[in-house]
């Protein structure tokens, strides 16, 4: 008996999905709950798995073909029940484990099925992986010289020749270009650009995470531009807002949901901080960290991943001084910090060395001109430039 296995909505608003790397081929045995690919959404990185047993007889396309909610994703053929019930040794191990655990395995070349799980009721760990890889590079021999010259042929096959390499945009990176694309033709952009005085947040950073070190929390200054950009979000409501195109209404947003832009190896993801107004410093830096760590393991979920009012994106220490960044649409502003450097300023009649932070606000020009624009970023730089003030505020 045949059974098809459709792409199902896994997230809200999803229409359809980018086969990014398929784990199976046709004619394999699959087992039910076994994973069979990645697919990328608009949102996340998420892998499928199968919800019954059988053999692969056809899959919906090639890696990189998009495939729609409702079509057939794979065709299994299902074995009769007899079949399994005669070769039982056959089975294989049924294996509890995390999709990111999986998919860690498969990275690392690891037969899941031979790791001895040390988690509860015997659920595999990361753990559990890295002792499996360190027992099998004990006992394996070095590899062979000519092995490794094979391995550095050109491949025209793989989109590389002696002169050049080609990389199929696929997966998170196509995603991001398309949206990026989208906001760049859809929405007028305009950067607005500043320094901040940040020398009373430096010196109360560092006396701060001193004091976190103790709970193992990195205090980065991400959780003191959450709270200033929340707090003038609510003096600029315009700022935290979106258009709606169909009615051609400007939607004002009454919560506070501040998307956080994150490097990963594949590019950009956007985790969201929600009702970030109503959180503490210390509540900041805990969900902060907790994010971050998620998206370089790809294990945020859809909800992770949506419903933010306003970005913030943060270049870091080697990111230079100012940037234009591309508002997170449909958003109508993005607020980009820079890297701290130790500058001369003049105070009164004098001339003084502070630390000077780097900041851009690109906003949408259909919502939004530039002197209101101007005054949102003056708050947001009197917040941080007095940042005792948050401080008092515990929530």
């Amino acid at each position: 008996m045949r059974y098809e296995f459709k792409l199902p909505d896994i997230g809200e608003g999803l229409h359809e999905a980018e086969i990014v790397r398929w784990f199976i081929q046709e004619g394999d045995e699959v087992a039910a709950d076994q994973p069979i690919a990645e697919i990328q959404t608009d949102k996340a990185m998420v892998e499928m798995t199968t919800p019954v047993a059988g053999k692969v007889v056809a899959l919906a396309g090639p890696e990189g073909m998009t495939v729609k909610v409702g079509e057939p994703l794979i065709i299994l053929e299902q074995q009769k029940a007899a079949i399994a019930e005669s070769r039982p040794a056959q089975q294989k191990k049924r294996v509890i484990a995390a999709p990111s655990v999986r998919k860690r395995a498969r990275e690392m070349g690891i037969p899941i099925e031979e790791v001895e799980g040390t988690g509860e009721g015997g659920r595999v760990t990361l753990a559990d992986l890295e002792r499996y890889a360190k027992a099998r590079e004990s006992a394996l021999e070095p590899v062979a010289p000519a092995l490794e010259a094979a391995g550095r042929k050109m491949d025209r096959r793989h989109g590389i020749t002696e002169h050049e390499e080609r990389i199929p945009i696929r997966g998170l990176r196509k995603k991001i270009a398309e949206k990026m694309v989208k906001s760049a033709y859809t929405a007028p952009h305009v950067t607005g650009m500043d320094e901040i005085d940040v020398t009373k947040l430096v010196e109360i950073r560092a006396s701060l995470a001193k004091q976190l070190e103790a709970e193992a929390i990195k205090l980065t200054y991400l959780p003191f531009v959450i709270k200033a950009v929340t707090r003038a979000l609510k003096e600029y409501p315009l700022l935290n807002a979106a258009i709606d195109e169909e009615t051609n209404e400007i939607v004002l947003k009454k919560q506070y949901h501040i998307g956080i832009a994150t490097a990963t190896k594949e590019g950009l993801v956007v985790p969201v901080i929600k009702h970030a107004d109503q959180k503490s410093i210390h509540d900041l830096a805990v969900e902060i960290a907790e994010l971050s760590e998620k998206a370089r393991r790809h294990a945020l979920r859809i909800d992770e991943l949506q419903g933010s009012t306003f970005t913030i994106t943060n270049t870091g220490a080697n990111g230079g001084w100012f940037a234009t960044p591309i508002i997170n649409y449909p958003e109508v502003a993005i607020l980009g910090i820079h890297a701290i450097k130790r500058k001369p300023v003049v105070i009164g009649e004098e001339i003084v060395i502070r630390d000077m932070m780097g900041m851009s606000l690109t906003f949408d020009h259909r919502v939004i001109d530039g002197e209101p624009a101007g005054r949102f970023m003056r708050a947001v730089s009197h917040i941080l430039e007095h940042p005792e003030q948050l401080l008092l505020d515990v929530r």
